[in-house]
């Protein structure tokens, strides 16, 4: 069952804490491991040297019952002490960012035994990269089979608590200037590190369209911003996108009000040629404006019938183009 009609139906919940896991997880993790320096992109895109911490989480095939037993370290489970040094040795000082998650990775895979590990997840840090926020946050999952090989892997960008001065707000004193917001960006897809040469462009990019707005509401903040994403993330191969806004001064008694919003972003089959990729694009926006054009809150039954018509043909259009259409998450 698609997982947004099911999310819908009220059986599976949309919130990553308590969304269906695997019955059984056996986790050895380092947390916030020091690098001596790291190469990236600054907030003017040049590449220097900067510091960079760095998470891993391995998840282990089976669990670590005969370690827990003995109560001593084997087989089953993994040296997180080791692990450590390994990745520490292994990230030689100015070593280039995305190619850093690879060697942590590899370090981490080095140390299980005999397909012993399902799934690495490693996220680098890197505050001084981004011109608004904490901190660039790079990741990278690998899921492995019995044989040590990666069957999927994911990478997700984040660029964590931009601070921007946004006028927003429905009430008349908000209108009398603009207040901060703190605003989360995190992009995801099977290759996307390759292709942000220059994160901090997408950064800037996002605070100039955010700090330009004057919407009374979040929501309609957040679908704006992600429209105006929609071209750039197509660039870089992304398929998911997340924004999150947090307006610190809403609510007196509260730390934050946070509007959220996570999509999928559209995908086309790559086995049509760009000729007929494009006619399906085409064929897609013409039927989007007729809808434009005609509202199904009119109370006109020609109206609606015409509004129902234009639906079926856009959803005719994108299945036979093997178009998936941007929805929620």
């Amino acid at each position: 069952m698609d997982k947004a009609i099911d999310q819908r139906s009220g059986t599976l919940s949309s919130d990553p804490d308590f969304a269906l896991q695997p019955a059984n997880n056996s986790i050895v993790a380092v947390q916030g491991l020091q690098l001596d320096s790291a190469l990236a992109p600054n907030i003017w895109g040049d590449i220097k040297p900067q510091p960079a911490r760095v998470n891993v989480k391995v998840y282990l095939r089976n669990d670590f019952s005969s370690a827990a037993a003995a109560d001593a370290l084997d087989g089953s489970t993994l040296h997180y002490g080791n692990l450590a040094k390994r990745i520490r040795k292994a990230c030689v000082p100015e070593t280039a960012v995305p190619s850093i998650l690879g060697v942590v990775i590899d370090n981490a895979l080095g140390l299980g035994t005999g397909g012993s590990i399902a799934e690495i997840v490693v996220e680098l840090i890197l505050p001084k990269a981004t011109a608004y926020g904490e901190a660039i946050h790079l990741s990278e999952s690998r899921i492995y089979r019995n044989d040590d090989t990666a069957s999927i892997v994911r990478q997700k960008y984040e660029c964590k608590r931009m601070k921007l001065m946004v006028l927003v707000g429905v009430n008349a004193y908000e209108r009398r200037g603009k207040q901060p917001l703190i605003v989360d960006l995190s992009i995801g897809g099977t290759a996307i590190h390759a292709a942000m040469n220059e994160p901090v462009v997408l950064e800037r990019f996002l605070a100039d369209i955010v700090e330009r707005t004057d919407f009374e509401t979040l929501e309609s903040l957040a679908e704006h911003a992600f429209i105006s994403l929609k071209g750039r993330l197509n660039d870089i191969k992304a398929d998911v996108v997340g924004l999150r806004f947090e307006k610190p001064a809403a609510i007196a008694f509260a730390d934050a009000a946070v509007v959220e919003i996570r999509r999928r972003l559209a995908q086309i089959d790559p086995s049509l040629d760009d000729t007929t990729t494009n006619v399906i694009e085409e064929d897609v926006r013409a039927v989007n404006d007729s809808m434009d054009m005609v509202s199904p809150s009119q109370p006109s039954t020609t109206v609606d019938a015409r509004y129902r018509t234009c639906k079926l043909a856009r959803d005719e259009v994108i299945g036979n183009g093997k178009l998936i259409d941007n929805k929620s998450v």
